[in-house]
């Protein structure tokens, strides 16, 4: 070994239990890469909502009172409910026959020869939902009062007449001026059958179950009894505008069938027309004598024993957890505005004041 090697001087020995020290410049592993950042302390959260406790459970516990309040001035209403269910067509061998040997004509009367009628979910609810079914309904059982009952006057037995209001009078005053001398003009307007159609499309309900090829029928009122009552009109309209368009069709097909048989020579095909006819006039003596026309009442109407809503525990717990909800936000709210005020610049907030009001000054 060299003497140069020898007369190295020895490594310093670092006492145990001294820190170590970073190098100038150097990353020491111990410290943390960035500064601390401040984290929400949910002890602090916890404190605003005790200092603002008591009006958290005053805004919950009005909120519970007017829920209450308002549901029990909520009216009852029932709902009567029915199940109806399309009937099927059973064509006969020598019909179909017949119809095939007659090309287009019998292409064209094809659907109509059967012994029992058709009905399908999507027809029926494309009936319910017609105006015509509707106006029927109203205007043969006088549903208009029942319909409007806050505008129908009981001892009077005529619409309640409202006292016109001054933008009332001056455009009945500028009709009178400026519309024509045949015009009548009326302050008050009693309901119409058009006004009564979507009230009654609102209540009535139609769900079809295609899977199990029925359709589940429900109408909501107050009074459990008319509740029923509406909905078997609604049954039995829909039986009878099936059945009067098939009386129709029946009618108007016998009438072409007897012209194409009086300009028919072929005694095969005069054989052939005449039981088209005998089917015509089968299926309109089916239409007339069948109580339910197209379909079948699986499950009838009933007068409902329990209200369908207003649901009044459901509405109380909503509005109590919406309250509770609000009236944290609002706590938190407050606290923000009472540490502004503290913590911002006086400069700043008035600004923020000078340019919230409508007009600078």
């Amino acid at each position: 070994m060299s003497d140069d090697v020898q007369n190295l001087p020895a490594r310093p020995t670092i006492p145990a239990g001294e820190p170590h020290l970073p190098a100038p410049g150097g990353w020491n592993p111990s410290s943390p890469g960035m500064p601390e950042e401040d984290e929400i302390n949910l002890l602090d959260l916890f404190i605003v909502l005790l200092k603002h406790k008591v009006m958290i459970i005053s805004v919950v516990f009005l909120a519970g009172i007017a829920a209450l309040l308002i549901s029990l001035q909520m009216p009852n209403v029932y709902r009567s409910e029915a199940t109806i269910a399309p009937t099927t067509q059973e064509k006969t061998s020598g019909a179909l026959s017949a119809l095939g040997s007659l090309g287009g004509f019998g292409a064209m009367i094809a659907s109509e020869v059967g012994i029992g009628a058709t009905g399908s979910l999507d027809q029926f609810d494309v009936v319910l939902k017609s105006r015509d079914l509707t106006n029927t309904i109203i205007r043969e059982h006088n549903l208009l009062p029942i319909i409007f009952d806050k505008l129908w006057d009981v001892k009077t037995g005529d619409w309640k007449v409202d006292k016109p209001s001054l933008l009332q009078k001056a455009s009945e005053f500028l009709k009178g001026i400026f519309g024509s001398p045949d015009e009548k003009s009326s302050v008050s307007k009693n309901p119409t059958l058009q006004d009564a159609y979507k009230p009654m499309q609102e209540l009535l309900g139609k769900t079809p179950e295609k899977k199990q090829n029925v359709m589940r029928l429900s109408f909501e009122s107050k009074d459990p009894k008319m509740a029923q009552a509406i909905l078997n009109y609604y049954i039995i309209g829909l039986s009878e505008f099936l059945r009067r368009q098939t009386l129709e069709d029946a009618a108007a097909q016998q009438v072409h069938l007897n012209q194409q048989l009086s300009k028919t020579t072929d005694p095969l095909l005069k054989n052939r027309l005449y039981e088209l006819i005998a089917k015509q006039i089968e299926k309109e003596t089916l239409a007339k004598i069948q109580r339910y026309y197209s379909f079948n009442v699986i499950d009838p109407a009933f007068v409902p024993e329990k209200k369908f809503k207003p649901k009044r525990a459901q509405i109380c717990m909503i509005s109590v957890v919406v309250a509770f909800f609000i009236a944290i936000f609002l706590a938190f709210f407050l606290e923000y505005l009472k540490n502004m005020k503290t913590r911002e610049d006086p400069e700043r907030l008035a600004n923020l004041r000078q340019s919230m009001r409508l007009r600078n000054k």
